[in-house]
């Protein structure tokens, strides 16, 4: 990119992932025959896990405990290629844990989240990190974290903050907004428990990807509001970030952006690999986003800041990326090619086991975009050389 090499902060959870697979279809109130396995998982990690494989260094900001159970889990990310010196450790801090059971088809039958560990992460602790996130390319918000927290972000680097700074409220490719190089800021809500920290602030990130339920909590109506209500009240309330992808399930991504609004469908079951586990489809889908996002606005930047990547990050890059290809140079896709690309992630991420396919490279998430949605092809065989469509 001419520049420094871009990074991106993920603040958010990491967690012990304990699935289990039905058999046969799930029956609620009885003992269902199938298997049960573990992971490593967490909204935050696994949006991180996704940035490294694509090429980008990462940093996670996340509460963590100590002992070996915890160690292992540390160790296990920063192998990765994750970074974690900012993230702090606390004494008898217990290891979160999402429990989910899955239908045979890799559907969510049900899930119980304990994710209390991440209220250790207080706004002191963002505070001492700002050198970091000052020359971040992206910032990632996992609704996991605390009110507070995401409130101090939004006040930091929202772009309320940015109008408040330079005047006016720029576009996400917009040459003024590259050659500040400020940090794009992303929310992924997580789930509708946790989707009304963003009731006041959805509208000051750049990128937001909540699904139905969780954008018409945040729009202030019921989980199961029509999404041109949904539209229409964050529109009243003026609480619409730059870009809105909204996961629609099988009915695809919707797309929001300026006075546009667009269903981008899913493409035929024929063309999509096969469905394991959808748990961390979503995650894939808004680290695609990130992905593409920064690499679009990096082609544009001037020369920024220099970034002394921390010694895990230095460490893990080599074993997490060396084989990917880094970033494009000159890239910017539409924000519906955005969505076709967060699509095929989320649909390579769901054939794997684990919640992030360990197969994820540049190459790979190229080829399944090209496959599900041809008009792609020249995207990303620009993608692949290294430049522009």
């Amino acid at each position: 990119m001419g520049h420094r090499e871009p990074y991106c902060v993920v603040i958010g959870g990491i967690n012990l992932d304990i699935q289990g697979f039905s058999s046969a279809r799930y029956v609620a109130g009885d003992s269902n025959p199938g298997t049960v396995k573990r992971a490593i998982g967490g909204v935050g990690r696994n949006i991180a896990e996704n940035l490294v494989r694509l090429g980008l260094r990462t940093e996670l900001i996340t509460a963590l405990g100590e002992g070996e159970e915890w160690g292992a889990l540390i160790q296990s990310t920063a192998e990765l290629g994750i970074g974690l010196d900012y993230s702090p450790r606390f004494r008898n801090l217990d290891i979160p844990t999402y429990l989910c059971i899955l239908e045979p088809d890799g559907n969510l039958a049900g899930a119980v989240a304990d994710m209390g560990a991440i209220d250790a992460l207080r706004v002191e602790h963002l505070e001492s990190c700002r050198g970091l996130l000052n020359a971040a390319s992206a910032i990632v918000v996992d609704g996991n974290i605390s009110s507070e927290c995401i409130a101090w972000i939004v006040a930091n680097y929202g772009t309320r903050s940015r109008e408040a700074k330079h005047g006016s409220k720029t576009d996400l490719d917009a040459e003024s907004t590259s050659r500040v190089m400020r940090p794009l800021l992303v929310a992924d809500p997580v789930s509708g428990a946790k989707a009304h920290k963003f009731i006041s602030c959805l509208g000051q990130f750049d990128i937001a990807k909540p699904n139905a339920a969780e954008a018409a909590i945040i729009a202030g109506l019921s989980p199961d509001a029509e999404l041109s209500n949904t539209i229409a009240s964050l529109t009243a309330h003026s609480n619409f970030p730059l870009e809105l992808y909204i996961s629609m399930g099988e009915g695809g991504i919707a797309v929001a952006h300026g006075e546009a609004l667009e269903l981008i469908a899913m493409c035929p079951k024929s063309l999509r690999p096969g469905l394991v586990n959808r748990s961390g489809a979503g995650d894939a889908a808004c680290a695609t986003l990130v992905w593409l996002s920064v690499a679009a606005r990096q082609a544009r930047a001037p020369t920024p800041a220099p970034y002394a990547p921390s010694p895990s990050v230095a460490a893990g890059q080599a074993t997490a990326s060396s084989s990917a290809p880094q970033p494009p140079h000159i890239i910017v896709p539409t924000p519906r090619e955005k969505a076709q690309f967060a699509i095929a992630g989320a649909l390579f991420a769901a054939a794997a086991e684990g919640p992030v396919n360990p197969r994820l490279t540049i190459q790979n998430l190229c080829e399944i975009a090209r496959t599900c949605y041809p008009e792609l092809a020249r995207l990303t065989d620009a993608i692949r050389n290294g430049g522009s469509p």
